[in-house]
């Protein structure tokens, strides 16, 4: 990211259980903050750019997550938490002038990014949409909120995805789609849709045909390494095989050397 203080890093965990395991067994995303954190400062972001919520205390890596409360926490939508959480820190003045880069927990960073190259301009909101689906043409247009740039002139937009989300128990991508829908929102000159590599999934995508519309390098890449099923398209290869070991059609590694070690390190192989 850029140099100065003008971008911050958020990722967000509140969960009923208090922690990162959610049980004696799966301690994946106990993993995956740390490798998140190590790929952070590895890329040069300072220590008190990256905001880690939780409602739980946490350290690692001189990097100290902001304790808010479990009743954020979203229980018939668990993805829709980030929005809770989110307008809680509106809510507490934690959001200030800068830029707001908010991701999943899988979703690297593979390189430098700048505030310029997102040029929002006048817009209040980046999103990326799904890329090429295997599902239907229709769903490689919807926004997708797995990486969502943001500025502090947005907090209405977070304010409306949570009533759609409780008015119609739905996920924060539902509620989204349904607010552009909705002419009055005037969402459409709000929302910058971003080049989808700034958020590169692989869960029913095309690999391939994603890949030829994305800006290289790529600059975000989203799967999770644990979920070892089959990817759409790619024969018997999972996450893991396609994006790191480059077991695709494209032939080609798609993460980066640095997240590869990072991995190696937390035993991600």
């Amino acid at each position: 990211m850029d140099k100065r203080k003008d971008v911050k890093n958020l990722m967000i965990f509140v969960n009923p259980t208090g922690r990162f395991f959610s049980s004696a067994v799966d301690n994946e995303t106990d993993v995956l903050v740390k490798v998140q954190i190590d790929n952070s400062l590895d890329l040069g972001w300072k220590k008190e750019d990256i905001l880690l919520i939780t409602n739980f205390d946490y350290e690692y890596g001189g990097v100290k997550a902001m304790v808010v409360g479990g009743e954020n926490y979203c229980g018939f939508s668990p993805t829709a938490t980030k929005i809770n959480a989110i307008i809680y820190l509106f809510e507490q003045g934690v959001i200030g002038k800068d830029l707001y880069w908010f991701h999943d927990f899988d979703a690297f960073q593979l390189g430098w990014i700048t505030e310029r190259e997102i040029e929002l301009g006048d817009m209040d909101f980046g999103l990326t949409e799904y890329g090429r689906t295997t599902m239907n043409a229709r769903r490689d247009k919807r926004l997708s909120t797995g990486s969502v740039f943001f500025r502090k002139s947005a907090r209405d937009i977070f304010e409306w995805i949570k009533i759609k989300v409780y008015q119609y128990e739905c996920n924060e991508e539902v509620a989204l789609l349904e607010l552009t829908k909705i002419p009055k929102y005037t969402l459409k000159d709000r929302i910058k849709r971003l080049n989808i590599t700034y958020n590169f999934a692989t869960r029913k995508r095309d690999i391939s045909e994603s890949f030829e519309i994305a800006l290289k390098p790529l600059k975000v890449i989203h799967f999770h390494p644990f979920d070892r099923r089959p990817l759409d398209r790619e024969g018997n290869n999972n996450n893991m095989d396609v994006c790191v070991y480059g077991r695709n059609r494209l032939n080609k590694v798609l993460a980066s050397e640095g997240l590869i070690e990072i991995f190696n390190k937390h035993g991600i192989v």
